[in-house]
């Protein structure tokens, strides 16, 4: 199965109301903001720490699909930086960093409509990403740590999920977006997920999966 072309989720998408859109595109960028937040980004990019974190916790603070006005100020800030006026050519790891911080712009720009299919890039993007590492790890002589733990995780995963074919992380971030979007079609009404105790267990499984691919980066940082 091709997960470019996964009719299941455009099914879910469909169904979803913008305020659930919303959310199924933040837990995605949530899957992918250890790298951002836990690897400092290179110095000439000009990125302030803050800004970063103010572009996470206003994309956090509002989640009815409208405008964000405070996420668009602090993207507004974020394109101040010398990173945007300049060509670059980032490493492995900055590369990853870069596509993190344009699923925030790609989320930003898309409020007030976030379509179907304005949904799906963002999520494409966190399946694109765990692929991307999957794939280069595959392909180089760098042992990242946790090989053993990875490698039986694929084996007990159901034929579902092992049907798509990826490795590790594209296995696992099709596993999560699949409890995310679960829950966010379960919920009544306009109840606000992320706050509640199956949003915050959600919130908690994204982080660890976050952080096992800021571990795994960090195992390909050039000095």
């Amino acid at each position: 199965m091709d997960w470019r072309k996964d009719n299941g989720l455009s099914a879910q998408l469909t169904v979803m109301s913008r305020r659930q859109r919303n959310q199924a595109a933040y837990l995605a960028l949530h899957r992918l903001q250890a790298p951002l937040l836990g690897i400092a980004v290179p110095g000439e990019w000009g990125v302030d720490a803050a800004a970063v974190d103010s572009l996470i916790q206003t994309g956090q603070a509002q989640m009815d699909g409208e405008t964000n006005r405070g996420l668009q100020q602090a993207i507004i800030e974020l394109r101040s930086a010398p990173l945007f006026e300049s060509e670059i050519e980032p490493e492995f790891v900055e590369s990853f960093q870069l596509e993190v911080i344009n699923g925030w712009l790609m989320l930003a720009e898309a409020l007030g409509e976030l379509s179907e299919a304005q949904t799906g890039r963002v999520i494409h993007l966190a399946r694109e990403l765990a692929d991307y590492l999957d794939k280069y790890m595959k392909s180089s002589l760098t042992l990242v740590e946790g090989e053993g733990d990875r490698e039986r995780y694929l084996g007990s995963v159901g034929g579902h999920l092992r049907s798509y074919d990826l490795g590790y992380f594209g296995t696992r971030n099709l596993e999560i977006e699949g409890a995310c979007h679960e829950a966010i079609l379960a919920a009544l009404g306009d109840d606000e997920l992320i706050t509640s105790r199956v949003g915050r267990q959600l919130l908690d499984r994204c982080d660890e999966y976050s952080n096992q691919l800021a571990s795994a980066l960090m195992a390909f940082l050039t000095d």
